[in-house]
């Protein structure tokens, strides 16, 4: 069990380090910051350029609060890292219908802020943030993350 989450993790690190170069800027027409307006409600939304260095938006894409406080952020890495993160028992939760070819919601305890799904070569990450001050909730509700990645899927 040991070697195989040791396998997992250093997939993904080689995944999140060639990804930069693999995906980058290929889905900037995926989803803007009115897309995200009319999905959550939301007003006065932002999308900022990714900082590898800042945890909120290390993202391929990434959104904002009208507050300047994190929303958003979407990855997309190779397909084959997929098939890794959802043999991880720890990580997924449960299967979502209708995203991309194959979906899944995660992390596996709660509250849960991401949905990863699959759609051709690719692999994303659809991602909102847990509140600061509660850490039982999340900036976006899981019904707003999926529709979200529903669009992002159908554009890709």
């Amino acid at each position: 069990m040991k070697k195989f989450f040791l396998a997992v993790i250093s997939l993904a690190i080689i995944a999140g380090l060639s990804a930069t170069v693999y995906a980058e800027g290929q889905f900037d027409h995926v989803i803007n910051a009115a897309d995200v307006e009319k999905i959550t409600g939301l007003k006065g939304v932002k999308q900022v350029p990714r900082e590898k260095l800042n945890k909120f938006r290390n993202g391929d894409l990434n959104f904002l609060q009208n507050n300047d406080k994190p929303l958003l952020m979407i990855q997309f890495r190779p397909s084959y890292v997929f098939a890794a993160m959802k043999a991880d028992s720890g990580y997924v939760k449960a299967s979502i219908p209708g995203v991309g070819e194959e979906a899944f919601s995660s992390p596996a305890f709660d509250p849960q802020f991401s949905i990863n799904f699959l759609k051709g070569k690719y692999y994303a990450i659809v991602t909102t943030h847990v509140e600061a001050k509660d850490k039982t909730k999340t900036v976006l509700k899981m019904d707003q993350l999926t529709a979200i990645a529903k669009l992002v899927a159908s554009k890709m």
